[in-house]
Parts: structure tokens; C-alpha cells; sequence
């Protein structure tokens, strides 16, 4: 089985790597970097004027044996020509130690095996070339070439200078060796990402033991295994296409991906968790004794605790939440995130920090760093310093009870799976993404008659940098997060424009109020948006006649660097208030948005919001 997993997934990488540069790459991350003034080795920029294969075959004592493989493999035009590649080479001793580690030599290797090699120690971007100013703990922004990610970490070095380890196997000897189509680091180590499932590494990691056997009971360990959807079929043939003038690439496969948050045997052991017995009974404290014979019931407490430790996207520790620079400097500590786990209609919390479901107290479960980005085929398992559990007392009345703010392009696990979210800045040759109706399943869906574009920039006025833009006679539905039961105010975050046209929105299946016009812009009478700065009370009786009337300004912790404002302070960045809701029970919540006048008129989705309706009297700006 997993030689098929293996064939499958080169088959899909071959394809790719021949029609186009697979990743782009965004300033959404956020990278930041490590003070070149502690790192070991030569941390200085050579610029040589060759090109990534030339700066090899040039040095045949140090990288003979990898540029063999290069030519071998056939890839030796591609390392010449044109792009940004970050290459990282491992020299001819790594390769000797690399053979001598599996008990072969350079001529047992099949052209499939060398290409593979190749491709693991490459980035292809669209417009970055890594150095390791540009590095930070945690994933680079965009995979290699065999659609993995290279995991950056820091270890101290003799004199406590600070090294950089890629992968968790090898070092950085030579940095920043800059060459025309890019960037070469010379490496100690050749780079062998492993091909097994989450659960089988888990399995491997003794310290994990008791978790690992609870995930091989529960079966769940066979919902996080595959890397592709197979079922998906691509309705595009040709590399981009136009939509409304605009050069956009399709999206044309359906990558999967997952997050395993796991604790330690340490960590069960301290909260009186000897066994996987012992984790039975501590779960149904938390979800009941339901099925307690069948753990592969998805009502079985071991199974439900399973689950709320899973994602269906993957996820290194420097991707959880936004960084760019689309977020007030005040704000930085505050930010968050919330994503549906695998534990059906249940959210997880994610704040800075990566602090978990974090308490009015400050109470929280952390995650251990230097424990984590454990890199399995499809996705991350990472190391938790306290148990983790959805206690629906603390969830609802407490993690919860706030203002949820959650992006657009935050809701479709897709869209972070196939390198789309927070990924959309500085693409070269083509300005965003498309996708076919039904590529986000019931997250995220439209008609044929939709004009649907995926796009961001650093300086537009939105919510982390993206917006998805929607024209033609669309009819749009998303699917919303899952809250706990209660009453909600939903709004909308968008930018008012002009051409916003008219549509109708609907909540559930049912109509909500009369059609509304996004062709009104903030200084319009239908709005009545007045600047702080005009006011006596910095906006709070503009803030009121707004609310009468259906709208409020942005948000004050956002900035918009195209003009040096945050979203409050700028009149295009609106909140439409969809209206009031009670939810009786946990499950998600659908909020479409169909075009009624015109084919011109334009959808601007930017973010959602619910806010329970007891806090709306003492809501913050932010």
C-alpha cells in the first residue's frame, strides 16, 4: 500500500513539476529573521553570476556526486534556466554517508530515485529566493519540488552562535551563496522526507506511546493517511486562464493535509495517565460514555478525544496564525485564529504564541516547539505541555464567548492544503487563483455563471492581505465555522466600492431582509461613515447611527498599509450586520450571497464575524 501511496504521489509530482512552478509564494507568513550576526558559518551573500547548476558542476570536489544526479535525473536545463530556486546541496561527503546509511551506491539509484533527490533539496518559487535572513522556526512558505516543506530550526552552536538545521537532519555549512536564478546553502546531510502517515511516525516515537495506540484503536488513524483526492476532476486544460481580463492559474488538484497535535507520555503521565486505560476513563470525563465498547465510534469518548487533536489541514507551527503586515504593531500578541477540528462542529483556538484555547485566566495548552514540525507525507504532528480537551463549560462560556473573526480564505481546509492561503502576494506571470465550483466541497461553493477570483496584496484595504472577488450572475455559499449554541450577531467584512451591486443574502436556506445595495460607499448618507478624528468622542455616536442603519467601520487592530490606517480609520472597510441568529445545537451555518441586478456587480468577500449578543454592549474597536 504504501509503495502505491509513494507511485501515486510521483505521478502527480511529475506532472506538475512539467506543466509549471508548483508553489506561490505570499508575503502572508511573514517570515521574520534570525540575526545574521549569531549564525555559524560563513552568514554572508556571495553573489557568483552562475546559475544554480553551473555554481555545482563548477565545484566538482564538494558536489560531484550531486550534480551527477542532477544530469542523471535530466534536470541539470532546469537548474539553468530562469526562476527562483533555493536550492539545498548536500556535499559529496553527505552523499557518502548516505549510502553507506542504506547500503548502496550512486549506480543502484533509478532515474525515479535520482529525481527525487533532486526535488527534495528544491524550492521553485514564483518570485522568492529563501535566505536565511528570510527563515524563521518552523515550515519555509512554499514546498519543494516534491510538494514538501523544508522545516527550519535553530540549534546553539560552539560559542552560542545560533545554527540552522533543515529538517531536522541537516546542517547549514555554507549559507546564502546567491546565484543568478537564486539561492544555494550547502548542506551536511542529504534530506530524506519521510513517505510514512502520521500515525506510523507516531508509532515509531516511543515517547508518544500511549497517544499512538489510542489513535490505532480509535481507527483515526486511517482518516489522516491519503495525500491526494483522487476523486477530484479537473476541468481545466491549459495552465491559466482569464477571468475578467485578469490572468489567473486554476487550481487543478486537491491535495490533502492534516495536523496531529499529540501529548507526550509526559504530559499523560502528569495529569494520572499511566495507559491507554487510564486515557478511556480520563476522556469520558470530558465527552461522555457513549459506544464505550467500540472505539471506532465517532461518539466513543477516546474517539471524540482523538479527533479534537486533529485537523484537515496541515499546518507547521509558523503557519497557525497570520503574521504579515496587515495587523496593527499593538495588536501582534493578540492575534488568533480558529479552525473546526476533526471532532465534528468543535473549534480549536490557535492565539500568538501558539497558545490553545486560551483562558479569561490566562490558563492555555502550549505547544513545544522544539518537539514539533515533525514532517510526516501529508502533514505535521506536533508536541503539546498540557492535555488537550474540548470541556464544553470553558469552551462555551469562557474560550468562546467573544468576538469570532474568522478570514475568508481561513474557512475551506483546500485552500490552505494546495498553498493558496496567505500565499497570494508576489506571484510572477499571473495575478491569483481560480477554481472550479465544487473544488472546496461544502465549504465554499458557487454556480457556473460565478466569475470567481482569489487575490491579495500587501497594501489593499483588507483583512490579512486577501479578498476573494466574485462577478458574473454568482451565487455563493459558505459555509460558516460551527459556534456554540446561542445567540450570534453575523456581520460581514468587506470593501465598499461602487460597483458593489445589489444581492440577496440568505442564512440557513432563509432570506434575510430586503436586497442589499454594496454599491454604497462609506461617506453616502446610507452609511453615514464619519472619521474619529472629526468627532468629539473619537466615533462612538458615529458608531451608534451607523449600527441604526445596518453597518459599522472596520476593525481598529487591522492596518492597511496603502494609506497608513488601520481599517477603522478608512471609509472603503465596512461591516455589513447580517442580522441576529439563535442556534439551538452545534453544527455549521450557511451564508450565501446571490446577485440580483447586474452581471457587473461584484461580491467582496474579506471575513465573517459572530458575536454573541450579550457582549455587543461592551465590544471593543479592535
Amino acid at each position: 500500500m504504501m509503495r502505491q501511496i509513494k507511485q501515486i504521489k510521483r505521478t502527480i509530482i511529475k506532472m506538475a513539476v512539467m506543466a509549471a512552478p508548483l508553489m506561490g509564494v505570499g508575503g502572508g507568513l511573514g517570515l521574520t529573521s534570525c540575526d545574521s550576526d549569531t549564525l555559524s558559518g560563513d552568514s554572508y551573500y556571495t553573489f557568483t553570476g552562475e546559475t544554480v547548476a553551473s555554481y555545482i558542476e563548477n565545484r566538482p570536489d564538494s558536489f560531484s556526486v550531486f550534480t551527477q544526479i542532477v544530469k542523471e535525473a535530466g534536470e541539470e536545463a532546469l537548474l539553468s534556466t530562469y526562476g527562483h530556486y533555493t536550492a539545498f546541496i548536500p556535499t559529496d561527503e553527505a552523499f557518502q554517508t548516505y549510502f553507506a546509511a542504506h547500503g548502496i551506491s550512486i549506480a543502484q539509484l533509478t532515474d525515479e530515485d535520482k529525481r527525487e533527490i533532486v526535488y527534495n533539496h528544491i524550492i521553485r518559487s514564483t518570485a522568492i529566493d529563501y535566505k536565511t535572513k528570510d527563515f524563521t522556526e518552523g515550515a519555509l512558505g512554499t514546498s519543494n519540488m516534491n510538494n514538501r516543506y523544508m522545516i527550519i530550526s535553530y540549534v546553539v552552536a560552539d560559542e552560542g552562535r545560533n545554527q540552522i538545521v533543515v529538517n531536522k537532519q541537516a546542517h547549514i555549512s555554507r549559507p546564502d551563496n546567491e546565484v543568478h536564478n537564486g539561492v544555494v546553502h550547502v548542506i551536511d546531510h542529504v534530506l530524506e522526507p519521510s513517505d510514512e502517515t502520521l500515525g506510523a511516525i507516531l508509532d515509531q516515537m516511543p515517547e508518544y506511546s500511549i497517544f499512538a495506540e489510542a489513535l490505532r484503536l480509535t481507527h483515526l488513524n486511517d482518516s489522516i493517511s491519503e495525500t491526494y483526492d483522487m476523486s477530484y476532476e479537473n476541468p481545466y486544460t491549459t495552465e491559466f486562464v482569464n477571468v475578467l481580463g485578469y490572468t489567473m492559474k486554476p487550481l487543478t488538484r486537491r491535495r490533502l493535509g492534516y495536523t496531529l497535535f499529540a501529548e507526550p507520555n509526559s504530559v499523560m503521565q502528569t495529569a494520572g495517565i499511566g495507559d491507554v486505560e487510564a486515557l478511556k476513563q480520563y476522556a469520558q470525563q470530558y465527552y461522555g460514555q457513549e459506544d464505550a465498547d467500540d472505539p471506532t465510534s465517532r461518539r466513543n469518548a477516546l474517539n471524540r478525544f482523538i479527533s479534537y487533536h486533529l485537523l484537515n489541514r496541515q499546518m507547521s507551527t509558523n503557519s497557525f496564525v497570520y503574521s504579515g503586515p496587515c495587523t496593527s504593531s499593538y495588536y501582534m500578541d493578540k492575534r488568533y485564529e480558529y479552525y473546526e477540528t476533526m471532532l465534528e462542529n468543535r473549534l480549536l483556538e490557535i492565539r500568538a504564541g501558539n497558545r490553545l484555547n486560551m483562558q479569561k485566566s490566562g490558563l492555555f495548552v502550549g505547544i513545544d516547539e522544539s518537539h514539533s514540525n515533525i514532517d510526516g507525507m501529508n502533514g505535521f504532528i506536533h508536541s503539546l505541555t498540557h492535555m488537550l480537551v474540548y470541556d464544553e463549560a470553558i469552551m462555551q462560556h469562557d474560550v468562546l464567548n467573544k468576538r469570532i473573526r474568522f478570514d475568508a480564505y481561513s474557512i475551506a481546509p483546500q485552500l490552505t492544503n494546495n498553498n493558496v492561503r496567505w500565499k497570494l502576494t508576489n506571484l510572477d506571470g499571473f495575478g491569483g487563483y481560480t477554481m472550479s465550483p465544487d473544488y472546496c466541497g461544502d465549504y465554499l461553493k458557487f454556480n457556473d455563471a460565478s466569475k470567481f477570483i482569489m487575490w491579495a496584496s500587501d497594501y489593499w484595504t483588507n483583512y490579512q492581505a486577501d479578498e476573494i472577488s466574485v462577478r458574473g450572475w454568482y451565487d455563493v455559499t459558505v459555509r460558516m465555522l460551527p459556534v456554540p449554541p446561542g445567540t450570534y450577531e453575523i456581520r460581514l467584512g468587506y470593501t465598499a466600492r461602487s460597483w458593489g451591486g445589489i444581492a440577496q443574502l440568505f442564512v440557513d436556506g432563509d432570506i434575510i431582509g430586503i436586497p442589499v445595495s454594496f454599491n454604497y460607499t462609506g461617506e453616502q448618507p446610507q452609511i453615514g461613515w464619519v472619521s474619529d478624528d472629526e468627532t468629539t468622542d473619537m466615533g462612538a455616536e458615529n458608531d451608534k447611527m451607523m449600527r441604526n442603519r445596518g453597518y459599522m467601520k472596520g476593525p481598529n487592530s487591522v492596518y492597511a498599509p496603502n494609506g497608513q490606517k488601520t481599517l477603522r480609520q478608512n471609509i472603503g472597510a465596512l461591516r455589513f450586520i447580517v442580522g441576529t441568529f439563535t442556534f439551538q445545537d452545534y453544527g455549521p451555518h450557511y451564508f450565501r450571497v446571490k446577485n440580483i441586478e447586474s452581471e457587473l456587480g461584484e461580491f467582496h468577500f474579506d471575513y465573517l464575524e459572530y458575536v454573541p449578543t450579550s457582549l455587543i454592549d461592551s465590544e471593543d474597536k479592535d
